[in-house]
């Protein structure tokens, strides 16, 4: 059925227009013929958001239990739970407060990359620390029923299409098993593209998955800045530290193993050091994807022409406060628009549930950072698909017709999601 959307205004070159658009199955069309039509009186229309880099499980987890990104631990004392999950704190003062608690009480920062455990949480993950980094962290799922996650990763699913992201580059291989993601891949009405977290890749199947798609693979470099695990040249100011860097020693055959598949291996850098590292852990391979790059050598930015880039601009708002910590000489710090103004390919994310998902939140930042709002636009929409390649983010025809309408141009009032061609989020019947 070919369905025509008239008296609209579509986005078209930084601009809404007033025009027509078609959709036959899943993908805008030529005009032709119609079987129906669409009256959008005069209401405004974009491409679908899509986040390159983004948790759906992380933020549907967020969702479902303690926020604590106020840092009021007391409510905790509310709680009547086996196991108490919080996430989104910065700063732990008191730890005994938390062994007064009935429950294991399992707490992880806001970056993800740092965890609390009460004594009870230590002693039934087997661990005596207070704090446990990075791989540990996946200790954690073992004690999460899966039914549990399965509801957490459909609520992420509906979170992001609440604000209009209609495809997210995700990352989900923790603590759910590999035939259940297959399974919420396929019935997902959010198109996900998946990178999946593993030092195995040959383990899996890649592919498509309903309209979801597994096409890269998910590594480490370091950390992150506020754990200060991010990997750096020059040790943390009163810190006798320099972070850590955790790409696997079997990188190269993972790389290998990527090339011989038309897979895209995505890294975590955040720290200089582990980015300079990266890139020589590459060699000459091209085309893969550095995720975050928020500290780069000066000395190391014309090697980044080799690589894409999912970035953050609202990190570097965020991170003021941290900064402050490290020692940047001769570090390009953020230089997301140098990057863009340098056609080095760049695509905007959130790194939900790290930070907010809403587009404008981000867009906001990057406005801040100096880029335009049609090229912030196009960097939220058209540029994630470039970075895989692709036919996402542009109303045009043989592009996948993911679109998004808003009552008005501030684009605050969005009203309807399509994805695939089909309607997928209604604020009018409140029906996702």
């Amino acid at each position: 059925m070919v369905v025509k959307f008239s008296n609209g205004y579509v986005w078209k070159d930084g601009n809404f227009v007033k025009k027509d658009f078609f959709v036959e199955g899943n993908k805008f069309v030529y005009p032709k013929k119609f079987d129906k039509e669409v009256n959008l009186e005069g209401k405004y229309i974009l491409p679908g958001f899509s986040d390159s880099h983004a948790h759906i499980l992380g933020v549907g987890i967020k969702k479902l239990t303690l926020d604590l990104s106020d840092e009021n631990f007391e409510k905790i004392l509310d709680i009547d739970s086996d196991i108490i999950l919080g996430r989104g704190w910065e700063k732990i003062d008191n730890k005994d407060f938390f062994d007064t608690v009935k429950s294991p009480v399992i707490l992880i920062r806001k970056c993800g990359h740092v965890a609390f455990l009460n004594r009870k949480a230590q002693r039934l993950l087997k661990i005596n620390n207070y704090y446990i980094f990075e791989d540990e962290i996946e200790k954690i799922w073992e004690y999460i029923p899966s039914e549990f996650l399965v509801r957490a990763f459909k609520e992420g699913i509906n979170e992001f299409l609440k604000h209009g992201i209609t495809s997210v580059h995700s990352d989900d291989l923790h603590g759910i098993s590999f035939e259940l993601l297959k399974r919420l891949l396929k019935e997902s009405k959010l198109r996900v593209y998946e990178k999946l977290c593993t030092k195995n890749p040959w383990e899996f199947e890649f592919g498509s998955y309903g309209i979801s798609k597994i096409f890269g693979i998910k590594l480490f470099a370091d950390g992150s800045l506020g754990g200060k695990t991010a990997f750096l040249s020059k040790t943390y100011k009163n810190n006798s530290g320099f972070g850590i860097f955790t790409l696997p020693d079997n990188f190269s055959d993972i790389v290998e193993f990527a090339e011989k598949n038309n897979l895209q291996v995505c890294v975590h850098t955040i720290g200089d050091e582990a980015l300079s590292r990266t890139i020589e852990a590459f060699g000459k391979k091209t085309g893969h994807r550095i995720i975050h790059a928020q500290f780069v050598k000066k000395r190391d930015f014309e090697k980044l022409s080799s690589f894409s880039f999912s970035v953050q601009p609202h990190f570097f708002f965020e991170d003021l406060n941290l900064i402050s910590s490290v020692d940047f000489s001769n570090i390009l710090l953020y230089p997301f628009r140098n990057m863009y103004e340098n056609n080095i390919l760049i695509s905007f994310s959130s790194d939900g549930p790290v930070s907010p998902i809403s587009p404008l939140y981000v867009i906001q930042a990057a406005l801040k950072l100096g880029f335009s709002f049609s090229e912030s636009i196009s960097l939220y929409t058209e540029f994630s698909g470039k970075l895989i390649k692709e036919n996402i983010g542009v109303i045009k025809p043989q592009y996948l017709a993911d679109f998004i309408i808003f009552k008005d141009k501030t684009l605050r009032n969005l009203e309807k999601v399509f994805v695939n061609g089909e309607l997928v989020y209604d604020t009018l019947t409140l029906n996702p």
